[in-house]
Order: structure tokens, then sequence, then C-alpha cells
């Protein structure tokens, strides 16, 4: 699996943006050991590889679909559901300029009760949550 893409030495922005957010399908040759594409995310010092899956869509729109939610994010949406598979998805939640990830599964696939954000189980147990700054992911989709 490839190792998330370093910033250059010389990008100043960079360095003084802090922790950074990204998200990516990998190439076509990097695949899972059922031969799926894979996807990686990366949310300050945490990354991980998933399987992307997209049912009967064509994975081409994957990544455009998951610019246009955090666009969307930005530009003061609540919310923006990254799906990777039909019933799985990153979930980014914006509160003011703090944004938290939390991966979701919907059975039926629409994540409609993704909000309001939830940070206990019905289990009691904590949610596993990522927090990001929400400059990081305007330096993402370049805004």
């Amino acid at each position: 699996v490839l190792p998330p893409a370093a910033p250059s030495a010389s990008c100043r922005s960079c360095r003084t943006l802090g922790p950074m957010f990204a998200i990516r399908l990998l190439p076509k040759t990097e695949r899972s050991p059922s031969g799926e594409r894979l996807g990686e995310i990366t949310i300050g010092t945490f990354r991980e590889i998933f399987v992307c899956s997209s049912g009967n869509d064509s994975l081409i729109h994957m990544e455009p679909r998951w610019l246009n939610a955090l666009r969307a994010l930005v530009a003061g949406s609540p919310i923006a559901v990254l799906q990777h598979d039909p019933r799985f998805a990153w979930i980014v939640y914006r509160e003011g300029r703090e944004c938290y990830v939390q991966q979701k599964l919907s059975l039926d696939g629409t994540f409609s009760d993704a909000l309001p954000r939830e940070t206990i189980s019905p289990e009691g147990d904590r949610v596993s949550e990522w927090d990001i700054a929400l400059a990081a992911i305007e330096h993402f989709v370049g805004t």
C-alpha cells in the first residue's frame, strides 16, 4: 500500500496549517486481498486504508462526489457524507471551525440518520472519531 503523499519541503502553507486532511482512491494497482479497489483517508496523524465499492455505479464518480460534499461542508453545510461503499461512509461533522470524522454503517445506504452527531453509542461506549480543523479541509479542497 502506498504511503500518504508528503508535502514538499518548500510548502510553507503545509507547515503552518498543522494537521492535514485528505481522502483519495489509491491507484488501480493497489487492491485488497480479494481484488477490491482501495481508498485512503488521512485525518491529522490518523491514516486508514479502506475498501471502496460503489455497487452498480462506477468508482470514477467517487472522488468528485467526495470533493463536492467537502466543498459544501466548507461553504456551511453541517455534514459531509463521504460514501465509499453502498453501506459505509466517512461522515464529517462541522461545528464552527472544527470538524469531527466518524465512519458509519447505514443498512439502507442513505445515511439519513447521520445527524445529529452522536458521541456515545446505544451501548454507552464512546464513538470513535477524529477531529480536524476546518482549515485543513479548506486546504484539501483548494479554498
